[in-house]
């Protein structure tokens, strides 16, 4: 009979970067590898903690050291060439959930139990400390290259674990806003809703002769307002109060100001109001002003008409 084949054994390596982030994850040993003497090809079996990659199912090349077990130093190369030191690429990145059980559930059946929801959606989980005094535990993730971290947390969620789960590493990203319509809010102006082809046409235009017919008062109201005759009888008693100047003062714009400085002072006389309504209140008006005031329009009257107050005196 053919002897069966045997797994690969176990052996203990080191994983370090310039003697930092050293820690010592277990690998299955696929024998010598090129490089320096005792050099050998192993393959992970843990998700390390301190380093992203290698991660679980990578195969890398580990060498002797003096003390300590076969090791691996990423020597300072940057994220982006890290693929260099890596002999095979298991497809996997590692991720890092924290987990807080349920009241009244037993953290080692919370963990058992994410494990397992794990298990189903091919995650490779493993724990690095469990919840205590409050705080809450935490495993490490190897995700396959074809999941992004939202579907790995919306997967575990789907599940419905007695724990809630917090994403740590990749660090999730910030919901962005989206524009969309707010549901609930009336606006200022709203529009009517979009009718449907099968409603009458008669309903159509009833509607749309109702907008103007709402419309049509806002804009006359405030037109007249603004273009009131107030605004021009205000002008046409300042013209009046003038008494005779007044009717030169269309002929000639320019001389209407100094005639309006003159009867300034006359104006705060009662001649103002009596001069428009008749010609005769003016004459019974004169006696009670200085003989000076009865000359002022005796002259202005024979510049308009001179024969008619001729006759009169």
């Amino acid at each position: 009979m053919r002897a069966m084949a045997k797994d690969p054994e176990l052996i203990k390596v080191c994983l370090t970067n310039k003697g930092e982030d050293t820690e010592t994850p277990w690998a299955q040993d696929l024998g010598p590898a090129p490089g320096a003497g005792g050099s050998r090809k192993v393959k992970l079996v843990n998700v390390p903690f301190m380093h992203a990659k290698p991660t679980w199912g990578d195969v890398i090349v580990v060498s002797p050291v003096r003390e300590g077990f076969p090791t691996w130093d990423r020597g300072g190369l940057p994220w982006k060439q890290i693929g260099s030191r890596i002999v095979e690429d298991g497809g996997r990145w590692a991720m890092i959930v924290d987990y807080h059980p349920h009241d009244g559930t037993d953290p080692d059946q919370a963990f058992s139990a994410l494990r397992g929801a794990c298990d189903g959606v091919h995650l490779v989980c493993e724990g690095a400390w469990g919840p205590h005094d409050g705080d809450p535990g935490r495993v490490y993730l190897a995700v396959p290259k074809d999941l992004v971290a939202e579907t790995v947390m919306q997967r575990l969620t789907e599940a419905e674990l007695p724990v809630q789960l917090i994403q740590v590493h990749p660090e999730p990203k910030p919901q962005r806003a989206r524009a969309q319509t707010v549901v609930g809010v009336t606006p200022a102006d709203p529009r009517r809703p979009a009718r449907a082809v099968t409603e009458k046409p008669i309903d159509k235009t009833a509607a749309t002769a109702a907008k103007p017919a709402k419309a049509a008062p806002a804009k006359p109201a405030s037109a007249k307002p603004a273009k009131a005759a107030p605004a021009k009888p205000a002008s046409a008693k300042a013209a009046p109060a003038k008494a005779a100047p007044a009717k030169p003062a269309p002929a000639k714009p320019a001389p209407a100001k100094p005639a309006s400085a003159k009867p300034a002072k006359p104006a705060s006389a009662k001649p103002a109001k009596a001069a428009p309504a008749k010609a005769t209140p003016a004459k019974k008006a004169a006696p009670r002003k200085p003989a000076p005031a009865k000359k002022s329009p005796a002259k202005q009257a024979t510049a308009g008409k001179p024969t008619k107050p001729a006759r009169k005196r």
